[in-house]
């Protein structure tokens, strides 16, 4: 899929550019850029995250202004934790992160009905600088052995620019690809063809990673290689989500659903609520506020696609 190039502006923010409330501005080079959300739309989103707090860490799996889970934030580059992260680094990383997939990853950006600019999922971070030598970001960085936890050094960036590569194509960038997870343990050393087992190894990384399954090696599937948990099929259970079914509706107290009944159900499966009835009462909205709680995301008592997600793969215990 071609990343869309509408909408094009000159951005010459800086390391240095501060907003006059002292909030640290994103870090882009002085160069040409696509359009990106203003300062303003990212201090927004951190207040609604975290309240604007890049050291907050308060067990929850999500760390930074950002609320970064570990897996996303070795996606985009990152190493050791985020909140050990300068606050610089943090804001590059999140802008990377919107490259690659536009306010997705963010529930808070729902919340605060933020939109969507050419920037968007566009793939475009090759003029983004990601500022060193400051915060700690050591963290347990190097290398492991094969098994379950990726190595977190050096990512090679994409090299397939606006092409993703797919079944029945050949390259020594697939081969790269291939021979990466070949040292984790969980291939053969590469070909570069792109055949059924590379396939269904892609697909595997991508569904544990909480990717769209489509097999197309990306730049995210591309990190996910260097920074994604993976095991291979049959090794590990992996729940089948069915897709979210209320489209841009997110389920809230007072309503009837069929769908809601679903989710209901799933937490009865679970251990952790009595079957549905379909009716969002207030004991749906305690449970939903506390699954969100314990999966860092802002506890609202929505019903969206990600919580939707946590009736099948999140934390949850009962109060």
């Amino acid at each position: 899929m071609s990343p869309s190039r509408i909408g094009r502006r000159v951005a010459t923010l800086t390391v240095a550019t501060l907003l006059a409330s002292g909030v640290a501005a994103l870090v882009l080079p002085a160069t040409a850029a696509l359009a990106d959300p203003s300062a303003h739309t990212w201090y927004r989103l951190r207040m609604c995250e975290s309240g604007n707090n890049y050291r907050i860490n308060t067990g929850n799996a999500h760390y930074g202004a950002y609320q970064f889970d570990l897996a996303t934030w070795h996606s985009v580059g990152g190493t050791g934790y985020p909140y050990r992260a300068s606050k610089g680094e943090q804001d590059a990383r999140a802008l990377i992160l919107y490259r690659e997939r536009g306010w997705q990853p963010w529930q808070c950006a729902s919340i605060l009905g933020l939109q969507e600019d050419a920037d968007a999922g566009s793939g475009h971070i090759g003029d983004i600088t990601v500022p060193t030598g400051s915060g700690d970001s050591t963290g347990t960085g190097g290398s492991t052995a094969s098994g379950g936890n990726p190595s977190f050094g050096r990512i090679p960036p994409f090299p397939g620019g606006n092409h993703y590569y797919t079944y029945g194509e050949h390259s020594r960038n697939i081969k790269t690809f291939q021979d990466q997870m070949h040292r984790r343990g969980y291939f053969p050393l590469g070909t570069g063809e792109y055949g059924p087992n590379t396939r269904l190894m892609v697909k595997q990384l991508q569904r544990l990673n909480a990717l769209d399954p489509n097999g197309l090696i990306g730049p995210n599937t591309w990190r996910l290689a260097w920074a994604g948990r993976y095991s291979r099929p049959g090794t590990g259970r992996t729940p089948q989500i069915p897709a979210f079914p209320g489209g841009s509706h997110w389920y809230t107290y007072g309503e009837h659903s069929r769908h809601i009944k679903t989710f209901q159900d799933q937490m009865h499966k679970r251990g952790h609520f009595p079957l549905g009835t379909g009716d969002y009462g207030p004991n749906t909205l305690a449970m939903v506020k506390r699954l969100q709680h314990l999966n860092g995301l802002e506890p609202n008592g929505y019903i969206g696609p990600n919580t939707w997600r946590l009736a099948w793969v999140g934390r949850y215990t009962n109060p």
